[in-house]
């Protein structure tokens, strides 16, 4: 009878000379750690070109966003020059209506024009509430705004505010753009 040590290291030889006899792959192709680096590599690869499309997306989706900014910054800047304008017009009328005035009452009325009737005035109570009323008018637009500014101070998007407001967005844009102007100048 054999000891069991014996028969251990018989069964090893056996298996060792069985395996040294199996030919072997030299291919490295089909071990698996070529595989695994293989399409680590692909995988690599692929991100890289998504990476390099994303980029590309974000890039174009920032010039548009860009050239619109600028086109809105045009339109408002035409528009406060408008506004400008249109304020000036009436003044510039006063103030010649107010020197004509002053010329002819200088030179005495015209004898050969007759005078136009003069328009009935308000009455007192009607000049009264006017007055109140253009006291009571905000001066500012954070005055006049002061809900829309606070919805935007809490961080809610111009689309939240619009709809909250039932105004459009470009509206609350325009009027958040003139505030910040308006704080600026304030400032």
């Amino acid at each position: 009878m054999m000891e069991p040590w014996v028969s251990i290291v018989l069964t090893g030889a056996a298996i060792a000379g069985f395996g040294w006899l199996i030919p072997k792959a030299d291919r490295k192709e089909d071990s698996p750690g070529f595989q695994t680096e293989e399409a680590y590599d692909r995988l690599l690869t692929d991100l890289e070109a998504e990476n390099r499309e994303l980029v590309a997306a974000v890039e174009k989706f920032k010039r548009e966003q860009d050239l619109t900014v600028e086109r809105l910054n045009r339109r408002i800047r035409e528009m406060e020059r408008q506004m400008a304008e249109l304020l000036e017009r009436p003044a510039a009328a006063a103030r010649s209506e107010a020197a004509a005035g002053i010329r002819t009452e200088a030179a005495g009325p015209d004898p050969q024009v007759p005078s136009a009737p003069s328009a009935p005035s308000a009455p007192p109570e009607q000049r009264e509430e006017l007055a109140e009323e253009a006291d009571a008018a905000p001066a500012t637009i954070r005055e006049r705004y002061a809900e829309l500014l606070s919805l935007d101070k809490k961080g809610r998007s111009i689309e939240q505010i619009a709809k909250a407001m039932n105004m459009n967005k470009g509206e609350v844009q325009l009027i958040l753009q003139l505030a910040k102007r308006e704080a600026e100048r304030l400032a």
